[in-house]
């Protein structure tokens, strides 16, 4: 499998505090049963990727399960707080407190842009020259891509799933196909670029080579708002 290195890759509570907003539920009231679903899915699908996954991911994934194994006891039977890796309240306290420095982190990160650009008014960002930036502002993160690759897979037909072409494509042609569709497009769609996948394998390399194009910085993804479509931009 060819190895894709993210240089920045979010952690556990940042897949966390994504499945909260996605699942529209109340971060003082977690349905443990579901996001513990969920986060394991995406562990999975970032294992089945073969990327460099931290072992915290491996360890809330651990806790969620215990956390959903104790919910689940008949009514009446108790689990000792101190027999629990972390207790519920304490996965509250802890998303609180991370979300409160993301988002501290991001008001610090806007203001700079917006200094920036009162400084340098001829400023553009490179590759979006009559793009209307304000419509896509969201740059799509990790969990965003992971979620649109989800749906990918999910809508493959059943027969392409194990099917494989005589001659495999890799990700490296990928990567050149992908850049090849800027010339006669300012954005393309994400959805778009799997819609020529012959079989699960070719969906995965495609998967593969847009993450390396925006490791490489070639390419940006972004939203019109949080869940929404998501769209290529060429950089350079």
């Amino acid at each position: 499998m060819y190895k894709v290195k993210i240089d920045v890759f979010e952690g556990p509570l940042d897949l966390l505090l994504y499945l909260i907003r996605k699942n529209e539920v109340d971060i003082y009231d977690i349905p443990i049963a579901e996001v513990t679903e969920q986060y394991v899915e995406y562990i999975n699908l970032m294992e089945m990727l073969d990327l460099d996954i931290a072992g915290e991911f491996l360890v809330m994934a651990a806790t969620l399960i215990q956390m959903k194994s104790a919910a689940m006891l008949p009514a009446g039977a108790t689990v000792e707080d101190d027999e629990l890796m972390m207790t519920r309240e304490e996965l509250v306290r802890q998303l609180l407190e991370y979300k409160k420095f993301k988002s501290a982190a991001s008001m610090l990160s806007q203001r700079e842009e917006i200094q920036r650009n009162l400084y340098t008014r001829s400023f553009v960002e490179p590759g979006f020259e009559d793009i209307n930036l304000k419509e896509f502002r969201i740059e799509a993160s990790m969990f965003d891509l992971l979620s649109a690759l989800r749906v990918v897979l999910k809508e493959l037909p059943e027969e392409q799933l194990t099917q494989f072409r005589d001659e495999t494509i890799t990700v490296q042609q990928r990567i050149e196909d992908i850049l090849d569709r800027f010339k006669s497009h300012k954005r393309v769609e994400f959805a778009a670029l799997f819609e020529e996948s012959a079989s699960r394998l070719e969906v995965i390399v495609t998967f593969l080579a847009i993450l390396e194009l925006i490791r490489t910085k070639l390419v940006i993804a972004r939203q019109a708002q949080l869940f929404s479509r998501i769209w290529l931009y060429r950089l350079t």
